[in-house]
Protein backbone atom coordinates (compact mmCIF):
# COMPACT_ATOMS: atom_id res chain seq x y z
CA UNK A 1 0.00 0.00 0.00
CA UNK A 2 1.39 3.23 -1.28
CA UNK A 3 1.04 6.54 0.86
CA UNK A 4 3.00 9.99 1.16
CA UNK A 5 5.28 10.92 3.98
CA UNK A 6 7.55 12.69 5.03
CA UNK A 7 11.54 12.18 6.48
CA UNK A 8 11.87 13.37 9.88
CA UNK A 9 15.33 11.64 10.68
CA UNK A 10 17.55 11.50 8.39
CA UNK A 11 19.07 7.78 8.74
CA UNK A 12 23.03 8.70 8.79
CA UNK A 13 22.78 10.55 11.78
CA UNK A 14 21.12 7.25 13.77
CA UNK A 15 17.88 5.36 12.91
CA UNK A 16 15.82 6.87 9.76
CA UNK A 17 12.37 8.10 10.93
CA UNK A 18 9.24 8.83 8.71
CA UNK A 19 6.06 10.09 9.34
CA UNK A 20 2.84 8.76 6.82
CA UNK A 21 -0.45 9.91 8.53
CA UNK A 22 0.10 10.81 11.56
CA UNK A 23 2.17 7.75 12.68
CA UNK A 24 6.44 6.92 12.96
CA UNK A 25 7.81 4.26 11.18
CA UNK A 26 11.66 3.17 11.74
CA UNK A 27 13.55 3.13 8.29
CA UNK A 28 17.10 2.27 7.19
CA UNK A 29 18.76 3.10 3.75
CA UNK A 30 20.00 -1.03 2.53
CA UNK A 31 16.91 -1.83 0.93
CA UNK A 32 14.09 0.35 1.26
CA UNK A 33 15.48 3.88 -0.42
CA UNK A 34 15.04 3.76 -3.73
CA UNK A 35 15.78 7.05 -5.15
CA UNK A 36 19.37 8.40 -5.83
CA UNK A 37 18.52 11.33 -4.29
CA UNK A 38 20.22 10.88 -0.18
CA UNK A 39 17.27 11.44 2.09
CA UNK A 40 17.27 14.64 4.53
CA UNK A 41 14.57 15.93 6.71
CA UNK A 42 11.38 17.67 5.08
CA UNK A 43 11.82 15.40 1.58
CA UNK A 44 8.57 13.75 0.74
CA UNK A 45 8.37 10.56 -0.09
CA UNK A 46 5.66 7.63 -1.24
CA UNK A 47 6.20 5.10 1.20
CA UNK A 48 4.74 1.31 0.48
CA UNK A 49 4.04 -0.23 3.49
CA UNK A 50 3.79 -4.10 3.20
CA UNK A 51 0.91 -5.91 5.18
CA UNK A 52 2.88 -6.65 8.42
CA UNK A 53 3.20 -2.84 8.86
CA UNK A 54 6.37 -2.44 7.86
CA UNK A 55 8.37 0.20 5.83
CA UNK A 56 9.17 -2.09 2.05
CA UNK A 57 10.28 0.94 0.10
CA UNK A 58 10.47 4.60 -0.30
CA UNK A 59 10.72 6.76 -3.09
CA UNK A 60 11.31 10.51 -3.01
CA UNK A 61 8.59 12.47 -4.50
CA UNK A 62 10.24 14.95 -7.34
CA UNK A 63 9.63 18.87 -6.72
CA UNK A 64 7.95 19.11 -10.01
CA UNK A 65 5.49 16.65 -8.97
CA UNK A 66 5.16 18.65 -5.64
CA UNK A 67 4.48 21.76 -7.46
CA UNK A 68 1.62 20.07 -9.99
CA UNK A 69 -0.26 18.72 -7.14
CA UNK A 70 -0.14 21.71 -4.80
CA UNK A 71 -1.38 23.79 -7.97
CA UNK A 72 -3.88 21.12 -9.08
CA UNK A 73 -5.01 21.18 -4.99
CA UNK A 74 -5.36 25.18 -5.32
CA UNK A 75 -7.12 25.70 -8.51
CA UNK A 76 -9.86 22.29 -7.40
CA UNK A 77 -10.16 25.03 -4.13
CA UNK A 78 -10.71 27.68 -6.63
CA UNK A 79 -13.25 25.97 -8.52
CA UNK A 80 -15.04 25.25 -5.55
CA UNK A 81 -14.95 28.74 -4.02
CA UNK A 82 -15.95 30.43 -7.41
CA UNK A 83 -18.49 28.24 -7.93
CA UNK A 84 -20.06 28.71 -4.22
CA UNK A 85 -19.88 32.61 -5.53
CA UNK A 86 -21.09 32.43 -8.33
CA UNK A 87 -24.14 30.41 -6.84
CA UNK A 88 -24.67 32.59 -4.43
CA UNK A 89 -24.33 35.81 -7.25
CA UNK A 90 -26.91 33.50 -9.36
CA UNK A 91 -29.20 33.35 -6.68
CA UNK A 92 -29.15 36.86 -5.94
CA UNK A 93 -29.51 38.50 -8.88
CA UNK A 94 -30.54 35.72 -11.36
CA UNK A 95 -29.44 34.05 -14.52
CA UNK A 96 -31.31 35.97 -16.78
CA UNK A 97 -30.48 39.15 -15.60
CA UNK A 98 -26.26 37.97 -15.79
CA UNK A 99 -26.88 36.70 -18.91
CA UNK A 100 -28.11 40.24 -20.19
CA UNK A 101 -25.20 41.69 -18.63
CA UNK A 102 -22.75 39.68 -20.42
CA UNK A 103 -24.45 40.32 -23.29
CA UNK A 104 -24.45 44.43 -23.03
CA UNK A 105 -20.68 43.57 -22.09
CA UNK A 106 -20.12 41.86 -25.28
CA UNK A 107 -21.76 44.33 -27.29
CA UNK A 108 -19.77 47.43 -25.95
CA UNK A 109 -16.43 45.82 -25.77
CA UNK A 110 -16.12 43.60 -28.23
CA UNK A 111 -19.01 43.75 -31.38
CA UNK A 112 -18.81 46.57 -33.99
CA UNK A 113 -21.13 49.48 -32.91
CA UNK A 114 -20.44 51.59 -36.40
CA UNK A 115 -18.68 50.94 -39.62
CA UNK A 116 -17.20 53.32 -41.51
CA UNK A 117 -16.46 52.88 -45.08
CA UNK A 118 -13.11 54.69 -45.66
CA UNK A 119 -11.90 55.17 -49.75
CA UNK A 120 -9.04 52.82 -50.23
CA UNK A 121 -8.54 51.72 -46.74
CA UNK A 122 -12.71 49.60 -47.21
CA UNK A 123 -14.87 49.73 -43.88
CA UNK A 124 -13.10 50.22 -40.64
CA UNK A 125 -15.09 48.64 -37.23
CA UNK A 126 -15.29 50.46 -33.86
CA UNK A 127 -16.87 48.93 -30.70
CA UNK A 128 -18.68 51.20 -28.56
CA UNK A 129 -16.07 51.29 -25.81
CA UNK A 130 -13.21 52.42 -28.73
CA UNK A 131 -16.40 55.09 -29.87
CA UNK A 132 -16.22 56.90 -26.24
CA UNK A 133 -12.44 57.23 -26.80
CA UNK A 134 -13.42 59.84 -29.76
CA UNK A 135 -16.13 62.17 -27.58
CA UNK A 136 -13.66 64.45 -26.68
CA UNK A 137 -12.54 65.11 -31.03
CA UNK A 138 -13.91 67.82 -32.27
CA UNK A 139 -14.12 66.36 -35.49
CA UNK A 140 -15.41 62.74 -34.78
CA UNK A 141 -15.01 61.22 -38.33
CA UNK A 142 -11.50 62.12 -38.68
CA UNK A 143 -10.50 60.95 -35.41
CA UNK A 144 -12.10 57.75 -36.45
CA UNK A 145 -10.40 57.51 -39.61
CA UNK A 146 -6.76 57.81 -38.07
CA UNK A 147 -5.14 54.74 -36.67
CA UNK A 148 -4.95 55.60 -33.06
CA UNK A 149 -7.76 54.58 -30.55
CA UNK A 150 -7.54 57.31 -27.81
CA UNK A 151 -8.60 56.23 -24.35
CA UNK A 152 -12.04 55.71 -23.31
CA UNK A 153 -11.11 57.96 -20.28
CA UNK A 154 -13.66 60.02 -18.23
CA UNK A 155 -16.35 58.34 -20.44
CA UNK A 156 -15.05 55.23 -20.14
CA UNK A 157 -15.71 55.17 -16.58
CA UNK A 158 -19.21 56.84 -16.60
CA UNK A 159 -19.62 53.08 -18.95
CA UNK A 160 -18.59 51.31 -16.26
CA UNK A 161 -21.13 52.66 -13.69
CA UNK A 162 -23.98 52.37 -16.89
CA UNK A 163 -22.96 49.03 -16.86
CA UNK A 164 -23.07 48.06 -12.40
CA UNK A 165 -26.90 50.27 -12.82
CA UNK A 166 -29.15 47.56 -13.16
CA UNK A 167 -27.70 45.51 -10.36
CA UNK A 168 -27.29 48.32 -8.05
CA UNK A 169 -30.57 47.58 -6.78
CA UNK A 170 -29.37 43.79 -5.04
CA UNK A 171 -26.48 46.18 -2.98
CA UNK A 172 -28.96 49.12 -2.33
CA UNK A 173 -31.92 47.96 -0.44
CA UNK A 174 -33.66 51.70 -1.74
CA UNK A 175 -36.45 51.57 -4.11
CA UNK A 176 -34.71 54.02 -6.22
CA UNK A 177 -32.49 51.91 -6.83
CA UNK A 178 -34.02 49.81 -9.41
CA UNK A 179 -33.71 52.91 -11.69
CA UNK A 180 -30.40 51.91 -12.34
CA UNK A 181 -31.39 49.39 -15.20
CA UNK A 182 -32.34 52.63 -17.23
CA UNK A 183 -28.57 53.78 -16.83
CA UNK A 184 -27.30 51.90 -19.84
CA UNK A 185 -29.84 52.86 -22.18
CA UNK A 186 -30.09 56.42 -21.22
CA UNK A 187 -25.87 56.22 -21.57
CA UNK A 188 -26.07 55.05 -24.99
CA UNK A 189 -28.37 57.64 -25.63
CA UNK A 190 -27.00 60.56 -24.52
CA UNK A 191 -23.38 58.97 -26.64
CA UNK A 192 -25.46 59.18 -29.60
CA UNK A 193 -26.80 62.53 -29.01
CA UNK A 194 -22.93 64.10 -28.58
CA UNK A 195 -21.90 61.94 -31.53
CA UNK A 196 -24.62 63.44 -33.72
CA UNK A 197 -23.90 66.64 -32.21
CA UNK A 198 -19.95 66.67 -33.04
CA UNK A 199 -20.47 65.61 -35.92
CA UNK A 200 -22.98 68.19 -36.95
CA UNK A 201 -20.76 71.13 -36.15
CA UNK A 202 -17.94 69.46 -38.23
CA UNK A 203 -19.67 70.33 -40.93
CA UNK A 204 -20.73 73.66 -39.96
CA UNK A 205 -23.98 73.37 -38.74
CA UNK A 206 -26.93 75.28 -39.14
CA UNK A 207 -24.46 77.91 -41.57
CA UNK A 208 -23.41 75.22 -43.61
CA UNK A 209 -25.35 75.42 -46.03
CA UNK A 210 -26.60 73.62 -48.45
CA UNK A 211 -23.34 72.12 -49.82
CA UNK A 212 -22.39 72.16 -46.23
CA UNK A 213 -25.30 69.43 -45.86
CA UNK A 214 -24.59 67.54 -49.04
CA UNK A 215 -21.36 67.20 -47.97
CA UNK A 216 -22.49 65.85 -44.18
CA UNK A 217 -24.90 63.38 -46.14
CA UNK A 218 -22.80 61.94 -48.23
CA UNK A 219 -20.12 61.83 -44.96
CA UNK A 220 -23.04 59.82 -42.86
CA UNK A 221 -23.99 57.58 -45.56
CA UNK A 222 -19.95 55.87 -45.06
CA UNK A 223 -21.33 55.53 -41.51
CA UNK A 224 -23.83 52.12 -40.60
CA UNK A 225 -24.13 50.78 -37.70
CA UNK A 226 -23.23 47.41 -36.37
CA UNK A 227 -24.25 44.38 -34.76
CA UNK A 228 -23.01 45.98 -31.11
CA UNK A 229 -25.42 48.47 -31.03
CA UNK A 230 -28.23 46.51 -31.98
CA UNK A 231 -27.71 43.91 -29.18
CA UNK A 232 -26.38 46.65 -26.71
CA UNK A 233 -29.88 48.54 -27.71
CA UNK A 234 -31.92 45.09 -27.01
CA UNK A 235 -30.63 44.58 -23.60
CA UNK A 236 -30.13 48.12 -22.97
CA UNK A 237 -34.25 48.23 -23.39
CA UNK A 238 -34.74 44.81 -21.29
CA UNK A 239 -33.18 46.15 -18.03
CA UNK A 240 -34.91 49.79 -18.91
CA UNK A 241 -38.26 47.82 -18.95
CA UNK A 242 -37.40 45.58 -15.62
CA UNK A 243 -36.49 48.77 -13.77
CA UNK A 244 -38.95 50.64 -14.27
CA UNK A 245 -41.68 47.90 -13.99
CA UNK A 246 -40.12 47.18 -10.62
CA UNK A 247 -39.58 50.80 -9.30
CA UNK A 248 -43.41 51.41 -10.57
CA UNK A 249 -44.36 48.31 -8.60
CA UNK A 250 -42.60 49.46 -5.70
CA UNK A 251 -44.82 53.05 -5.30
CA UNK A 252 -48.06 50.61 -5.81
CA UNK A 253 -46.31 49.02 -2.79
CA UNK A 254 -44.28 50.84 -0.54
CA UNK A 255 -44.36 48.19 2.05
CA UNK A 256 -41.91 45.55 0.20
CA UNK A 257 -39.11 48.09 0.60
CA UNK A 258 -39.81 48.77 4.47
CA UNK A 259 -37.18 46.85 6.81
CA UNK A 260 -38.17 43.83 8.73
CA UNK A 261 -37.90 46.13 11.82
CA UNK A 262 -40.92 48.26 10.01
CA UNK A 263 -42.30 46.12 9.43
CA UNK A 264 -43.02 44.44 12.87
Amino acid sequence: MSKRGKVLRDPHAGPGLLMVEGRQYPFSLEGVWKSETPPKPGSVVDVEIDSDGAVHSITVVPESQLAKEQAEAALAVAREKGGQIFGQVVAKTGMPNLIAGLLLIIGWFFLSTVSIAVPFLGKLDYSFWQILGFLGSNNVLQSMDSSGHPSAGFWGFLAIIALAGPFVQYFWKDKRAVLGGVAPLLFMVVVGLIIRSNLHSAFGGADAGSMGQQIQDEAMSAVSLGMGTYLSVLVSLYFAGIGTKQFLAAKESPAIYESPRKAA
